[in-house]
């Protein structure tokens, strides 16, 4: 009889295991949001250009834009500049070559640089580091919508590995979304959608 009762609590086990990650949870909601974080949490200042970046004097002068934006991430270690001559693109452009200051990540700027496809070419930037869940606030009551249960979780979150560089006021200064999300570090509430697959709780696809 005993034998017979071990083996029965044995193979409810893994039905036990499958129905727990089905259920809503605060654990379940941390992991779902983390596995999507791991993939599109990451944190970085974009240029909105690939490097070597060129500056004119004009926007060198300038109070905003890649001038200042350029001369943050310099005095942060990020990327060196040399002087050159050449055409420059943009609003500030022109048909004769002239001088500018030409801008290339450094061996330190390496360690942190990205750069991706974007709508017109390529566009580098630095990341600071990744979002993971700090607290999961609240949730809806999950509803049925066509196949899927759905939730609304409110959550708040931490960055691991956060670059020093990022805590810079000149950078924070320059690149908004930086000072934005490391002063919503454990304190501003981001709000996603989970739906119940039978893998258990996803953020859905776009």
């Amino acid at each position: 009889m005993r034998f017979l009762s071990l083996v029965l609590i044995a193979s409810l086990l893994p039905l036990a295991a499958c129905n727990s990650v089905k259920e809503p949870s605060d654990a379940n909601f941390r992991t779902a949001i983390n596995q999507y974080l791991a993939k599109h949490g990451r944190a970085c200042a974009w240029i909105g250009q690939a490097f070597p970046v060129d500056v004119s004097e004009l926007e060198q002068k300038s109070q905003s834009g890649t001038g200042p934006e350029m001369a943050a991430l310099e005095a942060a270690g990020l990327i060196r500049s040399s002087d050159t001559v050449a055409l420059t693109p943009g609003i500030y452009s022109s048909s004769t070559p002239h001088q500018v200051k030409r801008y290339e990540p450094t061996a330190e700027g390496r360690k942190y640089f990205q750069q991706v496809a974007a709508v017109l070419g390529q566009s580098a930037g630095f990341c600071y580091g990744e979002k993971t869940v700090d607290a999961i606030v609240k949730w809806t009551e999950p509803v049925k919508t066509g196949p899927y249960s759905q939730t609304e979780v409110t959550y708040t979150y931490k960055i691991a590995d956060l670059a020093p560089w990022a805590k810079r006021p000149d950078v924070q200064r320059e690149f908004g979304d930086v000072r934005t999300t490391v002063a919503g570090i454990s304190k501003s509430d981001e709000i996603i959608d989970l739906q119940l697959t039978n893998h258990g709780w996803e953020v859905p696809a776009p």
